[in-house]
Parts: structure tokens; sequence; C-alpha cells
């Protein structure tokens, strides 16, 4: 009789897969924490698409306690990401936009003229694979926390 490897190992906590429901998470739990994103600066139904993207991929049974913040810093990167390409310049939305784009390491600065010079490559190169969440401080501080919920094996049987 031939030895099956699921009879000796229960790989079933250990393939770092987690299954479960959100609790309720809604536009008006995110504007709590984020009021900048009113709709003065994002529209309702585009608010209303991001909290459900994130409902669908943040989820509690990974996150634990750190849920609520990522489920905010979720949906405020893919807000900042929307106002990039719709925000008029001088407007409150370019504004809120301006706050929430990724900060570099300044590597130089001159008086004259005034210039300062960014490097974005140290910090982007920690989040390699992170896509567009190296773009907005939001989106890093999910990754970031990202890597630390998931770290471990996976395994799929």
């Amino acid at each position: 009789m031939p030895i099956l490897y699921n009879e000796f190992f229960d790989f079933g906590d250990g393939s770092n897969l987690r299954s479960g429901q959100n609790p309720p998470y809604t536009s008006a739990d995110f504007l709590a924490s984020y009021p900048q994103f009113d709709t003065n600066v994002i529209p309702v139904a585009v608010l209303t698409m991001y909290v459900n993207l994130a409902n669908a991929s943040i989820q509690e049974a990974r996150w634990h306690d750190a849920w609520y913040v990522a489920m905010g810093w979720f949906i405020a990167h893919f807000c900042t990401l929307y106002l990039q390409g719709s925000a008029a310049p001088g407007s409150p939305a370019a504004q809120v936009m301006a706050a929430a784009e990724a900060r570099g390491l300044k590597t130089s600065k001159s008086v004259g003229d005034v210039s300062v010079g960014i490097d974005y490559a140290d910090i982007a190169k920690d989040l390699d694979g992170w896509g567009s969440f190296k773009m907005t401080i939001y989106g890093q501080r999910l990754a970031t926390m990202g890597r630390l919920t998931a770290q471990g094996g996976m395994y799929i049987w």
C-alpha cells in the first residue's frame, strides 16, 4: 500500500492560506480615518469601488489587529492613484494627492536658485514586486506591513 504524505503531515496550518469573512468596513469607516478623501475630492462611486476592492483583497484573518489600518492604507493608496490621473492643478484634490506621494531620500541640495535632488531607488528596492504600491506613502506602509504579515512559507497541496 502506498504511503501518502498527507497521512503523516497536516499542512493546513503551515500553508499560509487564510480564509474567513471580514468584519464590515464602509466608506464612512474610511472617511473617519482619512477625511481628506471626502466627496469633494473623490467621487462616491470611486470611493465605494475601492472600499469593495479592499474588502476583497485585505483579509482580516491574515492581518488580525492590523486589518483596520491596512484597509485604510489600501483604499487611500488607490484613491491617491486615482487623483494622479484626475486632479486639476491647484485644486484641493491635487493638494491631497501631493501629500500622499511617495517620499524619497534627499541626495543633494543647492542654495542659489534652490534645487533638491531626491532618490527613490533605495526605497523602491525594498519593495520590489509590489508594483504601484511604491508610488504612495500609503502603499509603502501597506507593502511594508504586508511583508511582515505574510511572512512564512506557503504550501499548496
